[in-house]
């Protein structure tokens, strides 16, 4: 078992047991003894869980539910981590190497899911699909498919029973495209975790780290993914996780587009805490707006900085998109990406993507209501914080 350089002031030993009884050592036990599998190969990312949860035991004032949740989703990812190694270990292979990604990105809130599920209707575009999300190993049996298909219905099920306005926030299908966040989330390195527990030590980790062995296992990930017979697959990835580690994205994918989504602050910063309410509000004794205000705005702030800086130097690797424009004529968008990437867009995959279009309206799943003074926030503290990014973009947010 190899043992991972830990984030600063975490203890590698994975030994500490809170009032929780949730432990590195408990759950990494648990896991093995679910799959039946012992080999982590290399890395881990220990260390990084542990940092989590102590953060959480620190500041996240979780119920009982709460702490449920953790244990569920930490023995998912560190199942995972178990079931990617026992494939490559066991002679399954991989794809080809992802070099050339499409990768859409932006602050939270911004039109990249609109895009991604327009671009995911191409058949030529592979896109990363909810279920695979939740188990991305490479399945062969259609039988294997279809039950892991079932499986993340029911997960969806549940997360809609638990938070019902999250279908109107960020409306997701079984089979349809997903974040490939969830990939980085099997490294425990992800914005998911920030925004779901208020973890002060992990998000400043998060925040000033450069994450590069967890693109590296990212792009393993994809690269497991890939395999299969004939040319290998035009990735086109979303998350707005990527937009403040653009210089590792770039170094783990030499050749990526970055799709950068653009809409205004005082409109993304809102709607992005309001999406945060609605994660933590279920497993939270104490829910301060407050809180969750200050956290999206030093969030979208960093990674914001974080992207200015690679655009400095990087820009001609950037298509910018204008949250207006894409909302009012999406196809106009997608044609004008489809030029810049030197691709033809197949009449038949465009004329599937007006239909999609027709089919779901903004709003299909209720209108998402926010405001920033509900979170402590005021439109001078966005001036503060995100003035010099709404001046460079602002031909794109009106």
């Amino acid at each position: 078992m190899t043992a991972d350089p830990a984030p600063t002031g975490v203890p590698a030993t994975g030994a500490t047991t809170g009032p929780d009884g949730v432990s590195v050592a408990q759950l990494r036990d648990e896991a093995s003894e679910l799959t039946g599998l012992g080999d982590w190969g290399s890395p881990t990312f220990f260390p990084t869980l542990e940092l989590l949860l102590e953060s959480c035991r620190a500041t996240a004032a979780l119920t009982p539910a709460g702490w449920a949740l953790v244990r569920k989703v930490a023995l998912r990812h560190l199942r995972n981590q178990l079931y990617l190694q026992s494939h490559l270990s066991s002679g399954g292979g991989a794809g080809p190497a992802v070099t050339a990604p499409v990768v859409i990105t932006g602050l939270p809130r911004t039109g990249t899911t609109l895009l991604h599920n327009v671009l995911a209707l191409d058949p030529g575009n592979r896109v990363l699909r909810f279920w695979e999300g939740l188990h991305p190993i490479p399945v062969d049996e259609d039988a294997t498919r279809g039950a892991l298909v079932d499986q993340a219905q029911r997960w969806l099920d549940r997360l809609y029973a638990l938070t019902p306005e999250f279908r109107r926030i960020h409306f997701s299908t079984a089979d349809g495209p997903e974040e490939c966040d969830a990939l980085l989330q099997n490294a425990f390195a992800s914005q998911h975790f920030d925004d779901m527990f208020h973890a002060a030590d992990y998000s400043a980790w998060l925040n000033g780290a450069e994450l590069t062995a967890e693109y590296g296992y990212f792009a393993q990930q994809l690269q497991a993914l890939s395999r299969g017979a004939g040319p290998p697959p035009r990735w086109v990835l979303k998350s707005p996780g990527h937009l403040g580690y653009l210089d590792t994205v770039l170094r783990t994918f030499p050749g990526a587009l970055i799709v950068h989504c653009h809409r205004d602050p005082l409109e993304a910063v809102a709607s992005y805490a309001s999406l945060v309410q609605a994660v933590r509000a279920p497993h939270t004794e104490r829910l301060s707006m407050e809180v969750i205000g200050r956290h999206v705005l030093a969030r979208s702030a960093n990674a914001v900085d974080r992207a200015m800086t690679v655009r400095e130097q990087r820009d001609g690797q950037f298509f910018d998109v204008g949250y207006r424009s894409l909302v009012e004529d999406p196809m106009s968008v997608v044609r004008r990406l489809y030029d810049r990437m030197g691709r033809c867009l197949d009449a038949e995959a465009e004329a599937t993507m007006a239909v999609w279009l027709q089919e779901n309206p903004q709003h299909k799943h209720g209108r998402h209501h926010y405001e920033l003074a509900r979170y402590g926030l005021t439109a001078e503290a966005i001036e503060r914080r995100l003035g010099a990014y709404r001046r460079s973009f602002a031909a794109l947010m009106t």
